[in-house]
């Protein structure tokens, strides 16, 4: 085998360990996407349930508001409506980053195990 032959063989084995890579990168980078979008999704189903358990304490504080019968008792009903939501909102701060975390973790996880098998192949 002339040396021009084991070049061309050497560079064509290293074209297609490249090929394999670049296609398991590919496929990697397509997992992610489709994580990254299913896990937006409940990202924002997420933030609309809040959303809407929110709404629903501040109407319901309306409704008691208008029923109340002294200033006292509208004192009260709002001092204990803002301990409450104050609690409510440390709570899905807490959910929605612990979402986050979650999110960027199972986005970037099937990218790096993409990655790794590719070097690997490559190598």
């Amino acid at each position: 085998m002339s040396e021009y032959d084991k070049s061309r063989k050497i560079a064509n084995e290293a074209l297609e360990k490249g090929k394999a890579a670049a296609e398991q990168t590919a496929r990697s980078v397509g997992q992610s996407y489709t994580t990254t979008v299913e896990n937006m999704r409940d990202y924002s189903l997420k933030m609309i349930d809040m959303a809407q358990a929110n709404a629903d304490a501040v109407f319901e504080l309306a409704r008691r508001l208008a029923s109340a019968k002294a200033p006292s008792d509208i004192t009260e009903l709002w001092t204990s409506h803002a301990k409450k939501q104050f609690e409510t909102l440390t709570e899905q701060t807490k959910e929605l980053s612990a979402l986050g975390q979650k999110i960027a973790g199972e986005s970037a996880e099937p990218i790096t195990r993409g990655v790794n098998q590719a070097f690997k192949k490559a190598s």
